[in-house]
């Protein structure tokens, strides 16, 4: 395994760091292009305990449901929470899209059965300098979704600098698996949930009473200066996976399971 690389000091609850009881549930909120069985290699390394009160939610715009705004997403995950019959504490896991889903939500809802935050590879917000240029560069992106072949693409997006550490071979493994979906949802729904759509939150971690743990990859330069830039907020806590790129679970998954349990358990976080 990995060396794991935590690169700030402890938020403090006392002295413990658990934030998963025995009544605590885990929710996975998958990104972009991805699907609720995302992270099934992830709930499989975690204890067995943890297993049986983890779940992953299909998120709009992917694997048949309709696109929705920001807003519109945080009533649609208060159902699905509801259908999983959670309604007792839990905490969010957040891939990218899901990450700010996550991060709209606990701010929108300040639902205090929130007990934490897992954010991976997510922004937190942007100035309105950047929105400006994001806005943009996103609408391009949404217009090569709704018109380019899905192979096409996909082949343009995980070519991105935040892949690069993914071999050629990975990245035609993966667009073999996202080929199969229904691109004009998906434009709509990158849209919808652009970065440039959504609220900047980046100086208001601290009204979060509950750790933001931040999973993010050596490899992907973007955000590992948005964990450098968010650590001067006590709740935050980076981790950095050596050798990882931009999807961090989908190549790392025990890793991160290592990461989440760490937090399952009365002993600080190493």
């Amino acid at each position: 395994m990995l060396a794991i690389y935590k690169t700030t000091n402890i938020f403090h609850l006392g002295n413990k760091m658990q934030i998963f009881s025995d009544e605590v549930s885990l929710v996975f909120l998958h990104g972009f292009l991805g699907s609720y069985h995302d992270f099934d290699k992830v709930i499989k390394a975690l204890p067995v305990e943890l297993q049986s009160r983890s779940h992953s939610i299909s998120l709009p715009g992917h694997q048949n449901n309709e696109p929705a705004n920001y807003y519109d997403s945080v009533n649609y995950i208060k159902s699905k929470l509801k259908e999983l019959g959670i309604s007792g504490d839990y905490v969010l896991y957040g891939y990218a899209t899901g990450g700010r889903m996550a991060i709209f939500y606990s701010f929108l809802t300040k639902d205090p059965h929130i007990k934490g935050l897992f954010i991976e590879s997510a922004s937190f917000g942007i100035t309105d300098e950047e929105r400006k240029i994001r806005e943009g560069r996103d609408l391009m992106w949404a217009s090569q979704f709704a018109l380019k072949p899905p192979e096409t693409i996909l082949r343009n997006w995980y070519n991105q600098p935040r892949f690069n550490g993914m071999t050629e071979q990975q990245k035609e493994t993966i667009i073999k698996k996202r080929r199969h979906q229904d691109f004009k949802k998906l434009a709509v729904q990158f849209d919808l949930t652009s970065v440039a759509r959504m609220e900047n939150f980046r100086d208001r971690l601290n009204e979060l009473p509950f750790p933001v743990i931040y999973i993010y990859g050596q490899l992907d330069e973007k955000f590992r200066e948005a964990a450098e830039r968010e650590n001067s907020f006590s709740n935050f806590i980076p981790y950095q996976i050596p050798m990882a790129s931009h999807n961090v679970h989908y190549f790392f998954p025990n890793e991160v399971a290592k990461i989440i349990s760490s937090y399952a358990n009365s002993d600080s976080a190493t």
